[in-house]
């Protein structure tokens, strides 16, 4: 059997779905129900770092349409609804896969969707304009088409069942894995210098998980202004809440962070009580979990919730908001606390902070939850989706 695999987002690596592409494709061939299959990615255009081939993996290169360089909306568009089907046709794939929620009208074989999440259908904020209501349309038909749904948490396969109205048949849940590497000891020299090189002191606070306005950030500036009084210890360095990601320009879904974090008095100088890191690398970020005196996430709505858990593999204590798949991923390896009650997160945080006793629960806890969250256990129980699909 041929399964062909859209690899639309291979080159986006730091997007939910870049991610799990990457993941699925690097494990597929150590799947045992997928020896005697063949495996092509159907890429529109040359991809910036070509995929890992091999005897069992293939590479289709295909147009990438008329739009591209010029539109990229309609560029995502055409290759969906005419370059993917064509491209599956081409390499006589019997069964297609969208490692995303879109999928084709019309495919020449069945089709695996994966919801990873369905925020603009939960979340009315992120359908604003008429044009993507109009693709939400589109994907939502194409998706309901499909023979199987993946859904990365029960949190998200309710909420396919929900919005997309499919048979419960047709919506698997099929939890997803972290990378081994997590779980893995870090030095402690490595811990050192990276503290150093981003100028961070032995205790602080973290956050990674993006910027736009269902993650809450400014949540977490306002809890941690607000416990800063309880967190300062005399004779130790100031409390630092460190905060990484490229921050986008303030408009629309996306906060004004810097605004904020100035009308609340966090300043983030070399002495300040708040540090916007930047872009950080896998590695880096690693490192920056290890440290962690605590790992904060606030977000109100995530369809699986990476972040945590790979704080948790990681072995730094977390607090996380108590909504959508969170509690499921995190379950009681965490504290969790109600979205949107600053003061709620602001004595959370005091609470991890001070509570060596606690923290050290959390970690013992967080790194045993996290390693059932097998990246291995996700490709085989995909390629068990796509065996079944074929047969219908």
């Amino acid at each position: 059997m041929r399964i062909a695999v859209n690899g639309f987002f291979w080159d986006n690596p730091y997007t939910g779905s870049g991610q799990y592409l990457r993941r699925l494709w690097a494990y597929l061939p150590a799947v045992p129900k997928s020896a005697g299959h063949e495996f092509v990615l159907l890429c529109p255009g040359a991809p910036q770092e070509r995929p890992p081939t091999d005897a069992q993996r293939g590479v289709l290169i295909a147009p990438a349409g008329p739009f591209a360089g010029r539109n990229a909306n309609l560029t995502q568009v055409w290759w969906e609804q005419i370059g993917l089907p064509a491209a599956a046709r081409r390499v006589r794939a019997d069964v297609l896969h969208s490692p995303y929620l879109a999928a084709p009208l019309v495919a020449p074989c069945p089709v695996v969707v994966t919801a990873h999440d369905l925020i603009p259908w939960v979340l009315p904020a992120y359908r604003a304009s008429r044009a993507l209501r109009l693709y939400l349309r589109l994907a939502q038909a194409g998706c309901r088409r499909a023979r199987l749904v993946l859904a990365d948490s029960e949190a998200s396969r309710r909420d396919v069942l929900r919005f997309f109205h499919l048979p419960p048949a047709r919506v698997r849940t099929v939890l997803l894995g972290i990378e081994p590497e997590f779980r893995a000891p870090v030095p402690p020299e490595a811990v050192t210098e990276v503290r150093a090189r981003f100028g961070l002191p032995p205790r602080y606070a973290f956050y990674i998980g993006g910027f736009d306005a269902r993650k809450d950030v400014p949540l977490l500036l306002r809890a941690w202004a607000a416990a800063l009084p309880a967190l300062r210890q005399a004779g130790e360095p100031a409390p630092v809440l460190a905060v990484a990601g490229r921050l986008p320009e303030p408009g629309g879904l996306y906060p004004d962070l810097p605004a904020l974090a100035a009308r609340l008095g966090l300043e983030t100088g070399a002495d300040g009580p708040l540090r916007f890191l930047g872009r950080v690398s896998e590695g880096d970020k690693r490192l920056l979990l290890a440290g962690a005196h605590l790992f904060a996430f606030p977000s109100r709505y995530e369809g699986f919730g990476y972040d945590p858990l790979e704080a948790m593999a990681a072995g730094a204590p977390v607090i996380c908001a108590d909504s959508s798949s969170l509690p499921e991923i995190v379950g009681d390896a965490g504290l969790l606390v109600p979205p949107c009650e600053a003061d709620s997160w602001a004595a959370a945080l005091a609470r991890l902070w001070h509570d060596a006793g606690l923290r050290a629960e959390l970690i013992a806890r967080g790194r045993a939850r996290a390693a059932r969250f097998d990246p291995a256990v996700t490709a085989a129980r995909t390629v068990r989706a796509y065996l079944d699909s074929a047969r219908g």
